[in-house]
């Protein structure tokens, strides 16, 4: 009897083992760089962020997250867990925010610090926040919300975060921007199979662009 609560124990002793190894360590196949995602993928995936996004759904929003920086950035569950929640909590505050929409940097400057760390990057993890929350708001500004305009912002943040050079990522930048136009000028009814079509073009177009700095 002994014998055999000593096996229970140790296959019990086994499994915790192997679960924190699978949560805290063990990550996908792949290299560790932002720069290496499937752009399908990704795409699917922001599309089901916006949705969330607009509907208020930050527990889904933030399931999201989790699973994009854990599949596409190979983080360990762990981490894409801490990153996943800085990220939700920038963007459900953002959602409900009248101005002062500095109080997100923290929690991107954080998310952005992870991805910095994680990939062995070399750009500013507070520059990039404060860009990624440059096109956030400029799409509330009536005259600052055009897709040219707006993907310049996010050219902006692609070449500071994939570290090429702006023109290369223009393109896949503006696209992104379109896809958020239209949902915009769509509000509730939004065409959202368009929407999802503008960002498979976006994310193909930037795969393209950044897949040198993958290959490093």
């Amino acid at each position: 009897m002994r014998f055999l609560l000593r096996v229970a124990l140790a296959v019990v002793a086994g499994a915790c083992v192997a679960i924190g190894y699978m949560v805290s360590v063990a990550t996908p196949p792949g290299p560790r760089s932002l720069a290496a995602f499937d752009a399908a993928r990704v795409a699917a995936l922001e599309t089901d962020m916006w949705r969330a996004y607009y509907d208020h759904r930050n527990a889904h929003l933030f399931t999201d997250l989790v699973t994009m920086t854990h599949e596409q950035y190979r983080y360990p569950w762990s981490k894409a867990t801490v990153a996943g929640f800085h990220l939700a909590r920038a963007a459900s505050r953002f959602a409900v925010a009248h101005g002062y929409y500095e109080e997100v940097l923290p929690d991107l400057e954080q998310a952005y610090t992870i991805a910095r760390e994680w990939t062995h990057a070399s750009f500013d993890p507070k520059s990039v926040a404060r860009a990624e929350l440059a096109w956030w708001v400029a799409r509330r500004i009536p005259g600052d919300d055009s897709p040219e305009h707006v993907g310049g912002l996010i050219a902006d943040l692609y070449a500071q975060l994939y570290e090429v050079p702006r023109e290369r990522v223009l393109a896949a930048a503006t696209l992104r921007a379109r896809a958020g136009w239209l949902r915009d000028q769509g509000g509730d009814h939004a065409d959202w199979a368009q929407v999802s079509t503008l960002l498979l073009q976006s994310y193909r177009e930037l795969h393209a662009a950044v897949a040198v700095t993958a290959a490093r």
